[in-house]
């Protein structure tokens, strides 16, 4: 059997809105699936360079880099050959920009409240990496605005 590998990278991208934290998710498909930005490294693009290009395509917004979260690695079957692809995931600050402005490969980009995100994600690999980009926040509580932490805590302690 043909094995194909496959290296992709996305990110969580956060930002605050009043006294919440939200997250950035894309949707395909009806109903919507909804999962984080990520797509394909590109040659000669670093993992990190090609999860910024992939949530601007998808997203229409520009964000930085916090800090790597997790790799997620998989088996998958298409057209009779199986593929393992690995994700390298990062948490990302959102900068600026318009979800309206999306790429053609996904149907929807939209803002949810951290707990929303959570639950309308398709993917349990997906939900776990909130879990790791709160608790980065709640590490370094001065480098990503000091005023979400309480609602970092607030969000960990009901979703336990």
């Amino acid at each position: 059997m043909r094995i194909k590998y496959e290296v992709s990278a996305g990110g969580l991208v956060l930002r605050r809105n009043g006294n919440s934290l939200e997250a950035l998710l894309i949707g395909r498909g009806e109903p919507r699936v909804w999962s984080l930005p990520k797509g394909h490294v590109e040659n000669r693009e670093t993992h990190e360079q090609a999860a910024l290009r992939e949530v601007r395509e998808e997203t229409g917004c520009w964000a930085e880099i916090l800090s790597k979260l997790s790799d997620i690695s998989y088996w998958f079957y298409l057209n009779r050959t199986k593929h393992k692809k690995s994700v390298y995931f990062y948490l990302m600050r959102y900068l600026s920009g318009d979800t309206a402005n999306h790429d053609h490969e996904v149907d929807e980009a939209r803002w949810f409240e951290i707990k929303a995100a959570k639950k309308a994600l398709k993917y349990v690999n997906e939900k776990r990496l909130v879990d790791l980009g709160l608790e980065w926040l709640e590490r370094e509580s001065g480098i990503f605005e000091p005023e979400i932490v309480p609602a970092v805590q607030a969000v960990r302690d009901t979703s336990a």
